[in-house]
């Protein structure tokens, strides 16, 4: 086991009050009742002399009026999950919370007799975390003045005496363009944000991968890191630094040697590393190899499974749990950020991942905030007490109850988090869920049949997540009950039996199942957009162009995309036999003969020009394809800005209503 360094004492800020200095003696006393000052935990509960230091267990973030934030307030538990959709404001939650911190180090002036100095106005070039160059614009709206500005804070708990600690960051404009700090809260609290020595929080990206060498870097080089979001970049030296610091020479090279965790030095931060890493990947080990006198660059390899390797060709999954769990061991920061730890990662990894993440803040007491795209990763959170998953919509939280939760992984599955918000509104009593990846469309659709302007459309993205999108509708019944579910799909060619068989025997299923409130309609054309193309439609929303215009325009669409149009029918009448007429599980079925079903499926030639002179039938055209080439002909007329011709397409007219669709919406 390491010995302690008395010198180390005043580094940590030991110092006697009418000295100013700390007698080696003392020093030595300290150690024998302390024990090796060596782990994360033992050297934030070292006692200051003078001004004691807190040990916080951070419980709350807040932030106001930042980028898309309004108002926030994430309530922490040892791990809490952040999801939403690419625009919800995920990032720049975690951006706030180290974005606070940096700008009170930045703030930090120096140390006199116990307690920190703070100044009033910083530079902005003097904030290592810059989310964007000029940190004035990242106030919601519009950059900050001196009147209006963002702020951050920071609630928690004194380890020690129980005590509530707050401290709320205000930034504002300041004289000469720099940035004007308003604190407002509990000065030791701030001390414990300030603090350069040790980092209160650690912000972490997503690892893809590392650099194949890596020169070492001083501790204070790490720290900057650190604070700057840069905390991938230096993976090896964070180990290199971890190893040596809990270990001496002889301990060194009996692990480099035989690599025995049960040989390490109790609650050594290398002890407690390889042991988190150990129970994600069993046998995994770490070996550090550097000389500062003759290496440059920290050489790491990984053991694991009979092979050794050097760091940077391990597995990223692999990578991912190692940085995670080095960096909180050797820094035990009360708060870690990580965004999107679960990108690129497989679903076996993605569960070594929670482990991980469980271990590190169990065995350090580090706050664990992050930002996920993983259904499996949240789906594991969400079961667990120590665990909280907060849904993110439109830079505020998604009020969501117990009962209502476990839809979070499916809407993630689906991809549909970010629309999903409204699926819970009570004001929504109607809610539309669609294949299409685009929303507009399906609702001026809807509207143009009857449904109301408080009407919620949610996307599944195409009919492959039918079957999730049905199970997703039956979970929003059960928690919705004001509420009635329509979901949309293409007709894609289907012929009037084959529609109503499949509507028959999900509506069958339904009720076996006991779901009521459920509807599931065809699109009255073969997709969405097949019904803006009408001509009808076209004519009623230009009605500045000739007539003769749009259907000449629909004319040679149809003539120079032939060959797409006519493969795209027979794609879509190939995968109706395949699935409907040669299933004999489907066949087999009472609603089969109730619909009027044929033994075989129509002749491919029904569907298809008679040759190759007769052009594509409108009835027979893929309307998405159709769309794509009339947008630029009917712009070529119009003019303008092409977004506005578009968006006149998708307007409600009476030629979009037909007696299906508005019966789903009556009342």
């Amino acid at each position: 086991m390491a010995a302690f360094d008395p010198e180390q004492a005043f580094d940590l800020g030991f110092k006697l009050p009418e000295t100013g200095r700390l007698r080696r003696e003392n020093v030595a006393s300290m150690s024998r009742v302390m024990g090796v000052l060596d782990t994360p935990q033992r050297l934030r509960c070292l006692p200051f002399l003078g001004s004691r230091k807190i040990r916080i267990r951070l419980d709350k973030i807040t932030v106001k009026h930042f980028k898309q934030i309004e108002s926030l307030e994430v309530d922490l538990q040892p791990i809490t999950a952040l999801v939403g959709g690419n625009t919800s404001g995920k990032s720049s939650a975690l951006q706030a919370a180290q974005l606070g911190i940096s700008i009170l180090q930045a703030a930090f002036r120096r140390k006199a007799n116990g307690k920190f100095e703070f100044e009033g106005t910083v530079a902005n070039d003097a904030v290592l975390f810059r989310p964007t160059d000029r940190l004035l614009d990242l106030r919601r709206g519009l950059p900050a003045t001196q009147t209006r500005g963002f702020s951050i804070a920071y609630g928690g708990v004194d380890l020690d005496t129980g005590a509530i600690k707050q401290l709320t960051i205000e930034v504002r404009r300041g004289k000469n363009a720099n940035i004007a700090i308003t604190r407002i809260g509990d000065d030791d609290l701030a001390e414990v944000l300030a603090d350069p020595d040790r980092p209160f929080s650690i912000l972490t990206p997503g690892l893809s991968g590392i650099p194949v060498r890596e020169e070492w870097r001083t501790k204070g080089a790490m720290d900057a890191a650190v604070m700057h979001g840069d905390a991938n970049l230096y993976l090896r030296t964070v180990l290199d630094h971890l190893f040596t610091r809990g270990l001496d020479e002889m301990a060194r090279a009996a692990w480099r040697q035989g690599r025995e965790i049960s040989l390490l030095p109790l609650d050594s931060g290398w002890q407690t590393f390889s042991t988190l890493l150990d129970r994600c990947y069993a046998g995994c080990r770490v070996i550090v190899d550097h000389n500062p006198q003759r290496d440059r660059h920290v050489k790491v390899e990984v053991e694991f499974s009979g092979s050794r390797v050097p760091l940077d060709m391990a597995s990223t999954g692999m990578l991912q749990v190692i940085q995670i769990i080095a960096y909180t061991c050797f820094y035990a920061p009360p708060l870690l950020l990580l965004d999107e730890p679960d990108a690129h990662l497989h679903a076996d990894s993605q569960g070594r991942l929670y482990d991980a993440l469980k271990g590190v803040a169990a065995a350090t007491g580090t706050r664990i905030l992050f930002a996920s795209h993983s259904p499996q990763l949240i789906q594991r959170l969400m079961y667990d007490s120590d665990a909280a998953v907060v849904w993110m919509s439109g830079g505020a939280k998604v009020p969501v109850d117990a009962a209502r939760r476990p839809a979070i992984p499916i809407l993630m599955a689906l991809g549909a988090l970010s629309a999903g918000a409204d699926a819970f509104d009570p004001a929504r009593p109607v809610i539309l869920m669609t294949e299409d990846k685009l929303t507009q469309p399906v609702t001026v659709l809807a509207k143009s049949n009857g449904a109301p302007d408080t009407l919620a459309v949610l996307s599944y993205n195409g009919c492959g997540n039918l079957p999730a999108a049905r199970l997703l509708a039956s979970m929003i019944t059960d928690m919705r009950p004001d509420a009635r579910i329509i979901l949309h799909r293409d007709r894609d060619f289907r012929t009037e039996q084959e529609m109503q068989f499949e509507l028959s025997t999900a509506e069958a299923e339904r009720q076996r199942n006991g779901v009521e409130r459920v509807k599931e309609v065809f699109t009255p054309l073969n997709d969405v957009e097949h019904s803006f193309a009408q001509p009808a439609h076209l004519k009623a929303v230009f009605v500045e162009l000739a007539p003769e215009l749009i259907d000449a325009a629909i004319a040679d669409v149809a003539a120079l995309r032939r060959d797409d149009l006519v493969n795209a029918a027979r794609v879509a009448r190939e995968q109706i036999r395949v699935t409907l007429y040669e299933a004999p599980r489907k066949r087999g079925k009472p609603e089969w003969a109730a619909s009027g079903m044929p033994n075989n499926a129509p002749p491919i030639q029904g569907f298809l020009p008679a040759n190759g002179l007769t052009p594509v039938s409108f009835a027979h055209a893929h309307g998405k394809k159709l769309m794509d080439g009339l947008r630029p002909k009917v712009h070529h007329h119009i003019g303008g800005a092409a977004q506005a011709s578009d968006a006149r397409i998708y307007t409600v007219t009476e030629h979009l209503s037909t007696p299906t669709w508005m019966e789903l919406f009556q009342d």
